[in-house]
């Protein structure tokens, strides 16, 4: 089976200016693994949250080791922790933080852990995350594991997890999965990181920790859903939460666009990969990005950071080369991020509210892949990723109209 990890990178259109555009990705989906799987390659200066820096492969590899070696016992002996540690109803979630996040979910699941993952490769970090799935299910938790059947080398992991009885298997191969969920009765966390060293240990990664019972009704909804037929897109059930709205399977646009043409003082975006259709002006990425350049026209700030990591290759750095171009010429503050950096996170900030999810601005990821995501307005979630956009902008190229 071919590894098609790369194509999570950039969404292919379906127009006819996307024909035009095959044989370079081609290139990009042939070379390009090492974004989203890498296990091992130069060190990365990685931009974290309150929990501070990891600086090197080595530190943050060694890290993610110690801390699960360290706090596996917290679900074992005469007195385990059953539960989720106390904290705001959503909270930020950045880099190698999202490891110890994850863990906690899984390792104070006692009810139910349901786990939907675009890939799960090689790697202390996620060996450990889908040993403490298995130790779940051997201490009684129900748990069900929903991979992607075009990643290859989900085949290790699968095998894994049925090999200790976990309900476990593929997605249907009519439609890609690429949400990236963590959720047991207690929480659950959701957004950009993979289960790769490489998302995991190294990457700019950006997700959403949730302890509010009404999200976590209406997300397992969903997943119930999915797990039943994942062929098909599948809406985001209506849900009561008063401090996340929830969006699944083409509902970024819904969520996006009424707030960003609402929006009066400040538009923050960050996305792995953007891949503007600049033939089709229906399609929903040309459509949203359009807003974008209204809202700029009307006097809000509006910022873009696009990723441009050597890891893509020529091809793909292209095409995100010509959608910064395309958001420049309308006077939009455009930059790249370092090249010796994966910025894989996926957020919009708008005035007082972001949303964070696991779609990047491609058809796919607007359109046709399984995609979780929510928009909040605590303050302080609010605020955390606006610093964080903040420390990687500083360091980010300029992109010239």
């Amino acid at each position: 089976m071919v590894n098609l990890g790369p194509l999570a990178r950039i969404d292919v259109p379906t127009t006819a200016w996307a024909v035009s555009t095959l044989s370079a990705l081609a290139l990009v989906f042939a070379s390009a693994a090492a974004g989203c799987n890498q296990t091992e390659g130069a060190t990365h200066t990685v931009f974290a949250g309150s929990d501070g820096a990891v600086s090197t492969t080595e530190d943050a590899s060694a890290a993610a080791a110690s801390d699960a070696v360290t706090a596996g016992a917290e679900t074992q002996g005469a007195n385990p922790t059953t539960r989720l540690p106390a904290g705001d109803p959503v909270e930020a979630v950045f880099n190698s933080t999202y490891f110890g996040r994850a863990r906690d979910v899984i390792q104070t699941a006692q009810k139910k852990l349901r786990i939907v993952q675009f890939e799960v490769t090689a790697g202390d970090g996620p060996q450990l995350l889908l040993a403490a799935v298995i130790k779940a299910k051997q201490r009684g938790v129900d748990v069900r594991v929903l991979l992607d059947q075009e990643v290859s080398y989900n085949a290790d992991a699968l095998a894994q997890l049925k090999a200790a009885g976990v309900d476990a298997k593929y997605d249907s191969a009519k439609l890609r999965t690429h949400a990236k969920i963590v959720a047991s009765e207690q929480g659950f966390v959701i957004g950009s990181t993979n289960w790769s060293s490489s998302s995991i240990t190294k990457n700019n990664e950006s997700n959403v920790l949730v302890r509010d019972a009404n999200a976590l009704t209406q997300l397992h909804s969903w997943l119930d859903k999915v797990w039943t037929d994942s062929s098909k897109n599948i809406a985001m059930p209506t849900g009561k939460s008063s401090v996340a709205t929830l969006y699944a399977d083409g509902g970024y646009f819904n969520v996006a666009g009424p707030l960003v043409d609402s929006a009066t003082t400040r538009i923050i975006l960050c996305t792995y990969g953007m891949n503007i259709d600049q033939v089709n002006a229906q399609a929903l990425v040309t459509q949203l990005a359009e807003k974008l350049g209204k809202a700029k026209a009307r006097g809000v700030q509006v910022r873009v950071l696009l990723d441009q990591s050597g890891d893509w290759g020529e091809a793909g750095n292209g095409i995100n080369a010509q959608s910064r171009a395309f958001l420049a010429k309308m006077g939009l503050l455009v930059r790249s991020d370092p090249v010796t950096i994966i910025t894989h996170a996926k957020f919009l900030v708008v005035d007082g509210a972001v949303i964070v999810g696991s779609n990047n601005w491609g058809y796919g990821g607007f359109q046709s892949y399984h995609e979780v995501g929510l928009m909040t307005k605590q303050p302080a979630v609010v605020q955390n990723f606006a610093d964080y956009f903040d420390k990687i902008w500083a360091v980010s190229t300029v992109e010239v109209p």
